[in-house]
């Protein structure tokens, strides 16, 4: 088989011109905009000096193991920032408490005896009492300022009293449905509002 001519130059542009060894601007003094070929060994950046001869193995041996990350480790402990207990806002859990109460002692008076109700009125009192020491004890241990003391008294009281004169003028019945309404309300506005 012949071997193939070498293939003719093709046709150069007009506005490029070519240089010798395929070069498109010639290299050296010549070259435009007064730039130079860098020097080969800075291409390829300076000699390195020769690797340190290996340690024995018995050398290796005797040191112990470093760990990935150990050259990046903190020298000196963080400090924790302490995160400040956050106050409760309001009331809102006396009072869903203390309606909750009103809603089952009143509907459930017709079916249990006066002691028993006399039971229910004294642990509501207890828990509230126990929830006023608890508020005021996180007050002195954080530092808040201490909250009104009535409100406490207020809603065992309050409660009490509204089960009994709910009792008295409409009786269990009407008091079962109007806390179903109520209860209703309730999850329709915390379904509605989150």
């Amino acid at each position: 088989m012949p071997e193939h001519p070498e293939a003719a130059p093709g046709p150069q542009h007009p506005r490029r011109p070519q240089f010798p060894r395929g070069a498109e601007y010639p290299e050296g003094e010549a070259a435009p905009g007064g730039y130079q070929a860098p020097d080969p060994g800075y291409l390829h950046g300076p000699p390195r000096p020769p690797a340190p001869p290996a340690a024995p193995a018995d050398a290796r041996a005797d040191e112990e193991p470093r760990a990935a990350g150990e050259p990046f480790r903190r020298a000196t402990r963080a400090r924790r920032k302490p995160i400040p207990a956050m106050r409760g806002g309001g009331h809102g859990r006396l009072i869903a408490v203390a309606v909750l109460f009103v809603m089952v002692t009143g509907g459930s008076a017709d079916y249990i005896s006066s002691g028993w109700r006399a039971a229910l009125h004294l642990l509501f009192w207890g828990g509230v009492a126990a929830a006023g020491v608890i508020t005021a004890v996180r007050e002195e241990r954080n530092g808040w300022e201490p909250s009104p003391r009535w409100v406490w008294p207020a809603a065992a009281v309050g409660g009490t009293l509204l089960a009994e004169l709910l009792i008295a003028l409409f009786g269990s019945p009407a008091i079962i449905a109007g806390s179903v309404v109520v209860a209703g309300l309730f999850l329709f506005l915390v379904m509605l509002f989150g």
